[in-house]
């Protein structure tokens, strides 16, 4: 075992570069850049741990999956949608997710430099892509985050609803005809710049205390709801399958968005925590132990739901027909946006001290989607960073088109909705991009440099398999998704394919388009352009400068001159950039 290890890494690695050299170039690539550094690196893996399950477990558990579980059930139940979720959560997020962590611990990097660095310059727009994504999702993200914080004072001031109609009420009255949601987000923006501002470690120790704090709360509540009446029904009709859902399309992408959306997998969050990650903190593990946290989580939070709405639901119509069941399911606001929000006060008022629950409970829901929401604006305000802008700067003015561009969705529930379709579904475009970096780089490069051969050997080894995995079985299946999404769209749907509106093709399209577009004119520009802005912008190609290669004799073959780890001095061993 230790001879085929031995032969694959003298592929990589010419055959006069001693251990040492191995080590002082690794200990380069090891060091913290000076921007990087503000933004702070975590003090110890639990630290790291404990953020990372900060940023994993948010809104898209609490408030993201019990809807979109609702929205894919049938009238048997629903484990056919949680059996595709669960596939997923294998066979797409925890990958995708190493191969974050991995690039970012070895660039320093977020996602458009990341990429730049790693295949060239006329890739660059491909990483902004996964970015830009991530800015689109933020943009409505502080307005969930904002009802959460509203929820928190009104369960503290106010008795619990009780009834359906009743919370149905606060919700409508509150969500869709004031203005309170406008301030909140705000309020939430202008938190999360300051958090940026100071880096993650003015947030981590708070984590180490609120994190654990949330789960304490969420368990309480799941086992609160497995006590409610008729509970049995409810977990039947979960961990039942309506097979013939299986055989729509849009029941897949949801699946495989949600799992995307509440695991952060491919929106380039863990990139930007990789980048603060030391030697001994393993990509591997972490990209397997976070996941499968943040799953349990979204199950439990789906569970208490369910649960709540069962028991409501017998108590207020005993012997009551199905579909009125199903109807309360799906229609609590614009796309169900409303469903956690309008039925867990409704659990917590059937519990002794319901209010007191209720109060940690929305407050932890606010702190879970908070620490989300700094992590995802830290993560865009680090591509200015990386581009030459001030930290202090860059959260600045980050935080600022992150509230301006989200007060649409604060406004209207709808065009909420219609966001939430389009970024959610545009994360396995950004999967795919990380496909393509994973090809383009090279499979055995990838996963022995920048994974097996990177650290101070305490993380899992992954074996010659996993190459197979990431090029093939990753990559058919997300291109396979769309494709069978787009055909059978446009060939089934009662509603025209290319009229506008939440769920729409055309709307998806449209945003994926004009996003598209704009990025690769940008990088075009930059291209075209390079050398005079290295004379306007001294700061922006100095970071182009400042990464170690770490394939030697990579890409010589390739001819690949746009790309500075391909063009390599093999004399010297450092980078030269075209």
């Amino acid at each position: 075992m230790a001879d085929e290890r031995k032969s694959e890494r003298t592929r990589l690695v010419n055959e006069d570069t001693d251990d040492s050299r191995l080590e002082s170039i690794f200990q380069t690539t090891s060091e913290s850049h000076p921007d990087t550094d503000r933004a702070g690196r975590f003090s110890s893996k639990l630290g790291l741990i404990i953020s990372c399950v900060g940023c994993a477990v948010g809104t898209g558990n609490l408030w993201r999956f019990p809807r979109i579980l609702a929205n894919n059930s049938g009238e048997k139940g629903c484990l056919q949608f949680l059996l595709v979720w669960f596939v997923f959560l294998f066979l797409w997020s925890m990958q995708i997710i190493i191969m974050e962590y991995a690039i970012g611990r070895f660039t320093r990097r977020a996602a458009p430099m990341a990429f730049h660095n790693l295949l060239g310059v006329k890739s660059t727009w491909l990483g902004a892509w996964i970015s830009i994504v991530n800015f689109a999702v933020s943009c409505y993200y502080g307005v969930v985050v904002g009802w959460s914080m509203y929820y928190t004072y009104y369960c503290i001031f106010h008795p619990l609803p009780t009834t359906f109609e009743e919370s149905s009420q606060i919700w409508k009255t509150f969500a869709e005809e004031s203005s309170l949601p406008v301030l909140l987000q705000f309020i939430a923006s202008v938190a999360s710049i300051l958090v940026v501002w100071k880096g993650v470690n003015s947030i981590e120790p708070a984590m180490k205390i609120m994190i654990p704090g949330l789960f304490v709360l969420i368990i309480t509540a799941f086992i609160w709801s497995l006590t409610q009446h008729n509970v049995g029904t409810a977990l039947t009709y979960i961990f039942t399958p309506d097979w013939e859902l299986l055989g729509t399309p849009r029941l897949w992408i949801d699946a495989l968005s949600q799992n995307a959306w509440d695991t952060g997998a491919a929106s380039g969050v863990f990139l930007v925590y990789g980048a603060s990650m030391t030697e001994n903190m393993g990509p591997v593990k972490t990209g397997i132990l976070i996941p499968l946290l943040n799953n349990a989580v979204s199950l439990m939070s789906g569970t208490m739901v369910f649960c709540t709405v069962f028991s409501t639901w017998t108590n207020v119509s005993p012997g009551g027909d199905k579909n009125d069941l199903m109807k309360l399911l799906k229609t609590n606001g614009p796309a169900n946006t409303g469903l956690t929000f309008i039925w867990m006060p409704i659990l917590f008022s059937t519990m002794t001290g319901g209010r007191v629950m209720a109060s940690l409970y929305f407050l932890m829901v606010v702190v879970a989607g908070f620490s989300t929401y700094v992590t995802i604006i830290n993560s865009t305000t680090q591509v200015l960073v990386d581009w030459g802008v001030r930290r202090d700067v860059a959260s600045v003015v980050m935080g600022t088109l992150v509230f301006l561009l989200g007060v649409p969705s604060a406004v209207n529930i709808t065009f909420l909705a219609i966001q939430d379709f389009i970024w959610g579904a545009a994360l396995i475009l950004s999967g795919l991009v990380y496909i393509y970096l994973f090809w383009r780089y090279g499979s055995l490069n990838f996963r022995l440099n920048l994974l097996n051969e990177a650290g101070d050997g305490s993380d899992w080894n992954l074996p010659k398999v996993w190459e197979w995995l990431v090029k093939y079985v990753l990559l058919a299946q997300g291109l396979t998704l769309l494709v069978w999404w787009v055909v059978s769209t446009v060939r089934n749907e009662k509603i025209p394919w290319y009229q506008l509106g939440e769920g729409s093709l055309m709307t998806a399209f449209l945003g994926w388009f004009v996003a598209g577009l704009f990025l690769l004119g940008l990088n075009l520009v930059f291209v075209r352009y390079r050398a005079r802005l290295s004379r306007w912008w001294s700061s922006l190609i100095a970071k182009q400068e400042d990464i170690p290669a770490c394939c030697w004799g990579h890409r010589q073959d390739r001819g690949d001159s746009d790309n500075p780890m391909a063009m390599t001095d093999q004399a010297n061993m450092e980078p030269v950039l075209d």
